[in-house]
């Protein structure tokens, strides 16, 4: 990747967007978009999917790219200060403990902490190994009453992430929180920022969908709304490279290109349009790889469209943790092959 490149993941990684809460993130977006794409071609939707659409013709290739984020909200504000937390999506208790936090209210970010009991203090060994479910957890924010917390602005239902870093290890792997799915958020922005300036024999929607993690609720509206001929669902694809991963998978590494998702828990890929990508990967000379896995992406539900769907993915070790992990010649490979698919579908 280019330094720029790079700029532009780590400025989009390090924006918040809690599913519900993608304001912050469809603003910085549609902040970048607005120098390739006319205005009136630029809408958002009732539920809040950013929609930017490219090129004349009668058939119509959707990009779908997922900008939401798992994260928390303020779920109660305690006598002596501290905040109860709920959490939204996917979130791991055991990722949670012992983290600096940041809240995001209406008079700007917060941190706090979410702490833990010092060994020191602990009576019962037993208590140490057991994970502390999100319910029992507290924030702190630094304050000792109620009032004093809510002067800080924090109120009920403000979104709440973990403090994020961005770094680059070892040159080529890149590591954030949030990487899941703000890679697939910049794959589509690039793909988008580069086909703006070609000749296109057919229409392109580019739209960066909500509430991903909490059931595809903005990509039905798309399946509902949009109904193209063929979509894109673009989304990171969990690796098996990491230590104690299971071996009756298909083995996906990391640095081996971008992945086409066959099946997961809820989608299979329709057969002629995984062999028309396999195709166009194949004569763009662009690696990939082919998995099946669990869970699913927004394809699932922009399928029930009658469109021909496939999601494709950027490997990622460490999903829904802190410190999820890519590499940077799959980001590029990624954008690669999403152009091609654009221009030769």
């Amino acid at each position: 990747m280019k330094p720029e490149e790079l700029d532009l993941l780590r400025r989009l990684t390090l924006t918040p967007g809690v599913s519900g809460f993608e304001s912050p993130i469809a603003t910085e977006i549609r902040s970048i978009i607005e120098d390739y794409v006319n205005s009136d071609r630029i809408r958002m939707d009732n539920i809040g999917n950013l929609i930017a659409e490219i090129g004349e013709g009668e058939r119509h290739l959707v990009m779908a790219a997922h900008m939401d984020e798992i994260g928390m909200v303020v779920s109660n504000i305690e006598k002596d200060g501290t905040l109860r937390i709920r959490t939204v999506g996917g979130v791991d208790n055991r990722t949670l403990i012992a983290r600096e936090v940041i809240i995001y209210t209406d008079k700007g970010p917060v941190p706090g902490v979410i702490g833990i009991k010092a060994p020191h203090l602990t009576l019962d060994p037993e208590e140490a190994k057991k994970v502390q479910k999100y319910e029992t957890m507290r924030v702190d924010v630094g304050t000792r009453s109620k009032e004093d917390t809510e002067k800080l602005g924090i109120r009920i239902l403000d979104p709440i992430t973990i403090k994020k870093d961005f770094d680059v290890m070892n040159g080529k792997y890149i590591i954030s929180r949030a990487l899941d799915n703000r890679v697939g958020t910049y794959g589509i922005l690039r793909a988008l920022q580069i086909l703006s300036k070609k000749k296109l024999n057919k229409r392109i929607s580019f739209v960066w969908t909500v509430q991903e993690e909490i059931g595809l609720r903005g990509a039905f509206v798309v399946a509902n709304t949009i109904k193209p001929d063929w979509a894109i669902a673009v989304d990171t694809y969990t690796t098996t490279d990491a230590p104690d991963m299971p071996t009756h998978l298909v083995p996906i590494v990391l640095g081996k290109g971008p992945v086409l998702r066959i099946l997961d828990g809820r989608f299979i890929a329709a057969e002629h349009i995984r062999k028309k990508i396999e195709d166009i990967a194949k004569k763009s000379k662009i690696p990939y790889q082919k998995g099946l896995t669990g869970g699913t992406t927004d394809a699932s539900a922009i399928q029930e469209s009658g469109s021909a769907v496939i999601p494709i993915g950027v490997p990622m070790r460490y999903t829904h943790s802190p410190v999820e992990v890519v590499h940077a010649e799959d980001i590029d490979n990624f954008v690669k092959l999403l152009v091609e698919v654009a221009r030769r579908l």
